[in-house]
Parts: C-alpha cells; sequence; structure tokens
C-alpha cells in the first residue's frame, strides 16, 4: 500500500478551489495537515438577475460560475470538508509567521493551486517539496489565463496542465507530469476547462500518493513560449474567444490534431492515466 504523505495545500476560494482541497482530503492515502486557502472574504460575488441587462463579457465570467457549480458543487456539497482550512488574504502566505508553520509542520509535499507567488524563502526552505499546477502546458504557455489564451489563439493542443516543481521563474519549474484537456465536439470553453480540472484532481492525488515511482523526463521542443500576464486577457481576447468557437474551432482540432499533437511533446508519467 503507497506511503500516506502528510501534505498541506495552497489555494484559492473560487468553486473550482474548494473542489481541490476537499477531493484532496477524502484520499486514505494523504493526510491534509493544513489549508491556506486566500481570498478576499470580506466581499460578497453578487450576480444580478436582470440577465438581459448583461453583454457578452460579462455572460462569460456568469457562464464560469455556473459551469464550476455544475461540475463541483455535488462534491463540494456531499463530502465534508476535512482540508483543516485556515482562510487568510492575498499575498500572507509569504508572511513570517505562516512560512515558519509551514516549516515547523515539515509536510512531505505542499501542493498549490491558483494561489499567490510564493517567495524565495519558503521555496528554498522546502526544496522539491512544493508541487505546483500550472494551468497550461509550459514550455508553450507561460503566465497568467494560459489556457484561455491558447484557446483564443486556436491552440487546442496547448491547452492542458503541468505539474511542476515550484522555482523562482514564472512556470519554469522542472516538469513531473502534464496531460492535455479532453476536448469533444460542441464543447464550449467552460466544458472544456472544467472536466481538464477534474482530471488535473485525480493526476495530483494519483502523483501524490506514487511520488516513489516518479521518472525524471525531459521535455525537446523547438517550439518558442509565449508569456501572458493578467491584463492581456482584454475583452476583445474574449470576444475572439466566442467568435472562434462559433466558427467550429472545436470541430477543427479534432479533425487535425493527429498531425498537430507530435510538434507539441509533453511529460507524462506513466503510472498516471
Amino acid at each position: 500500500m503507497p506511503t500516506r504523505q502528510k501534505i498541506i495545500i495552497i489555494t484559492s476560494n473560487a468553486i473550482r478551489h474548494n473542489y481541490f482541497k476537499v477531493r484532496f482530503a477524502c484520499v486514505e492515502t494523504i493526510d491534509v495537515v493544513a489549508t491556506y486557502v486566500e481570498g478576499d472574504f470580506g466581499k460578497q460575488q453578487v450576480l444580478r438577475k436582470e440577465y438581459d441587462a448583461y453583454d457578452e463579457l460579462s455572460c462569460h465570467f456568469i457562464a464560469r460560475h455556473n459551469t464550476e457549480h455544475d461540475f463541483f458543487s455535488d462534491v463540494i456539497d456531499y463530502y465534508p470538508d476535512n482540508s483543516n482550512s485556515r482562510f487568510i488574504a492575498k499575498n500572507e502566505i509569504n508572511s513570517d509567521k505562516i512560512v515558519e508553520e509551514i516549516k515547523g509542520i515539515n509536510p512531505d509535499f505542499v501542493v498549490t493551486y491558483g494561489c499567490s507567488i510564493i517567495k524565495p524563502e519558503l521555496i528554498n526552505a522546502l526544496p522539491h517539496k512544493i508541487i505546483n499546477v500550472h494551468l497550461g502546458l509550459s514550455p508553450y504557455y507561460f503566465g497568467s489565463g494560459t489556457n484561455f489564451h491558447a484557446l483564443v489563439n486556436n491552440d487546442f493542443q496547448c491547452v492542458g496542465f503541468t505539474f511542476m516543481y515550484i522555482d523562482e521563474g514564472v512556470d519554469t519549474g522542472e516538469i513531473i507530469h502534464q496531460a492535455r484537456a479532453r476536448v469533444e465536439p460542441f464543447d464550449n470553453p467552460h466544458i472544456i476547462g472544467n472536466r481538464l480540472i477534474k482530471d488535473m484532481v485525480n493526476d495530483f492525488i494519483a502523483l501524490i500518493s506514487n511520488f516513489d515511482k516518479v521518472v525524471p523526463k525531459q521535455v525537446v521542443s523547438n517550439i518558442v513560449g509565449q508569456t501572458y500576464r493578467i491584463k492581456d486577457a482584454t475583452d476583445e481576447h474574449t470576444k475572439n474567444l466566442y467568435r472562434n468557437f462559433s466558427q467550429g474551432s472545436v470541430i477543427n482540432y479534432l479533425r487535425n490534431k493527429n498531425s498537430i499533437l507530435s510538434d507539441y511533446p509533453i511529460i507524462k508519467q506513466d503510472f498516471i492515466g
């Protein structure tokens, strides 16, 4: 039987992040000793009911919220939250007090998803123990909202997730395991994204539970990666996203993906998936 791993989770407070921590806390081979949940908990998200007043950009975020609810709320509502959560402000994870707490716990692993940038003091205290999930495929897309931008650019082959050791760069740590999004006919961006998150959580649990089976591997590719920042997710890019889908980008990808994927290799651990 795999060794029971003692982990700390660092995440945020959206529906997808709550699903992430609850799923981890339900696994018999994993002991979630602490979860640090970042967010602005003084604000409540208010969704107006006058739907006719929404433009297509507002509807993008409403659809994301509603689809997350459809995909993840059954788990959140049904299973107990045994994640030992502590709610903190954005960037508080790098405070001296919390860094010392985490060092004192000395976990087998720290897993991070959707949190603030982890600063060097904590990284250097736990070398090769902090594993981040980057919702994107390195080395092809780096930074913020990378799967969004890959869909805007019709680069469906670059939509996926990457597990990597955290270093001081932006999504530049050593890659451990990756997977591409599963895309089906008539999908929309939110279905693709949330199906990917469910796959990601399954793979992350398998990775941590069987970490002794990990084999170091490297990606060899001539593709030059692209880096995006938060401000790059403009209204015009959101409009282009939906224009692409309305013009058949999903079907075009499915028809041509076999000839595309060989140019975009990824790292996969044989014992996952």
